[in-house]
């Protein structure tokens, strides 16, 4: 037979070796085309106006969520190209949570499970004869409302145009954005025409009485005087319902357009949006807001708005129309159409753009900016676990009550209703405890309580809780 020669261990190494050199000279190259196939791609550089949703049950985007107190579940429509988004919540205090699953134990199991806020439970059980080794499993007490939230709207003051400071040099009443659809405004006080008001300019016929606006007249615009309404009340104002002057919308426009008291510019007339906002603040807008508010005039009114019905025929007089002032009606400048307020509601009417209606100029208020603080969190409850309870406590009680009390959580702060003010503190928790009564029923002879938390505390319109 003829021998193989194999190969020796030094020839082994030096092939190894060789072997190893070649994969870390080739490691970067593999690294790279790793690499290479590897691609993420970049996003969308849109950006959005900030949106701000505040607790407003009248937003069309919202409603109410069933079965929960002050809450509003709120839509937000993503626009086209948006692939990120930043959101900030602040909400006021929640409710603590109720104190869950204490229990005592003996050959039975006594329990009282709280998980429903401000709601406490109790159980009792009887004291029988070879009773002992009791023992405390859990006792938690509840838990503790946070502090409400509050936030602050701060203007950037301008020489042009009307903020909350400066409203009266405008003869108009500021509007806060939560009155208004989320959109501070300014509205004069008094209607197109009236002394204090927009006034009449020129071009517009100023009629009196029973004069008629004819069909030249009415391109240009017309308004009337004197004594426009039926039934009518001064109110608890200085502005009277009964004598109001009247406008087509043609001579309400120009009023508007033209209107530069003090150097202002760019007032109108409100938009449809604004007027259905002030529906759900008339008493607010009409008689709560500085200077009686704008005394907006209804022909029923349930505020103290003054009253103004449909005066008879043959005043607002228009070629083809019947002659009737409407002054509980208000011109919009996004319809042909006026507003009627009555019990307190602004509904679209069917007042034609001849007819004498009442008009009101505003104003954009100053851009504004928006700090929102939240409250401070309710602390949670004390805790105990597994504590037994003295067996001669027990013994020489026998027919009296083990009684197991599982306490509700506090209530959470409400946030400020308005700018510049504060939120509520929440409530503390309240105790859970485990009580032996004497067998009269009455005596209490030992006891362990787990403490609730601590409330949180409010934010103020410049500190969060």
């Amino acid at each position: 037979m003829k021998k193989q020669n194999a190969f020796t261990l030094a020839e082994l190494l030096v092939s190894i070796l060789i072997i190893s050199v070649i994969l870390t000279l080739l490691a970067p190259v593999i690294t790279k085309r790793a690499k290479e196939n590897i691609s993420i791609n970049g996003g969308s550089s849109n950006k959005i106006n900030t949106r701000l949703f505040i607790y407003n049950k009248s937003d069309s985007n919202c409603s109410e969520i069933s079965g929960v107190n002050n809450s509003l579940s709120c839509n937000f429509t993503i626009p086209s190209g948006v692939n990120r988004i930043n959101a900030i919540a602040v909400s006021g205090g929640g409710g603590g949570a109720g104190a869950t699953q204490p229990t005592i134990e003996t050959g039975k199991r006594l329990t009282v499970a709280n998980t429903t806020a401000k709601s406490s439970k109790t159980q009792e059980l009887t004291i029988t004869s070879g009773m002992s080794n009791v023992t405390v499993s859990e006792l938690i007490g509840s838990g503790a409302g946070g502090g409400g939230a509050s936030w602050a709207q701060s203007e950037m003051n301008t020489s042009s145009n009307c903020n909350s400071t400066n409203a009266d040099a405008y003869q108009a009443i500021y509007i806060p954005a939560q009155y208004n659809g989320g959109k501070a405004i300014c509205v004069s006080k008094y209607n197109v025409g009236d002394e204090y008001g927009p006034t009449i300019q020129g071009g517009v016929k100023s009629l009196q009485g029973s004069q008629e606006c004819d069909n030249w007249a009415a391109y240009y615009g017309c308004c009337w005087k004197g004594n426009t309404a039926g039934t009518c009340t001064a109110g608890n104002g200085d502005y009277s319902g009964c004598r109001r002057t009247m406008c087509t919308l043609e001579g309400a426009k120009r009023a508007c357009s033209y209107w530069n008291i003090n150097g202002s510019s760019g007032w109108r007339l409100p938009t449809v949006q604004e007027l259905k906002a002030w529906s759900s603040h008339i008493t607010e807008i009409s008689v709560g807001l500085g200077n009686k508010g704008l005394q907006l005039c209804d022909a029923y009114p349930v505020s103290a708005s003054p009253r103004c019905n449909a005066s008879s025929a043959n005043i607002c007089k228009a070629e083809g129309m019947d002659g009737r002032c409407h002054p509980w009606s208000i011109w919009s400048s996004t319809e042909t159409k006026a507003f009627s307020l009555s019990n307190g509601n602004f509904n679209q009417s069917y007042e034609y753009p001849v007819m004498g209606v009442s008009a009101r100029c505003v104003l954009d208020a100053d851009s504004q900016t928006l700090a929102a603080l939240s409250g401070g969190g309710g602390g949670a409850g004390a805790y105990i676990k597994n504590y037994q309870i003295p067996n001669d406590v027990i013994s020489s009680n026998i027919g009296g009550k083990i009684k197991l009390f599982s306490a509700a959580g506090g209530s959470g702060g409400s946030s400020a209703s308005s700018s510049g003010s504060s939120g509520s503190n929440g409530t503390s928790g309240l105790a859970s405890y485990v009580e032996v009564y004497a067998p009269d029923g009455v005596t209490l002879v030992w006891g362990i309580r787990a403490l609730g938390g601590n409330y949180g505390y409010r934010a103020t319109s410049t500190a969060a809780g």
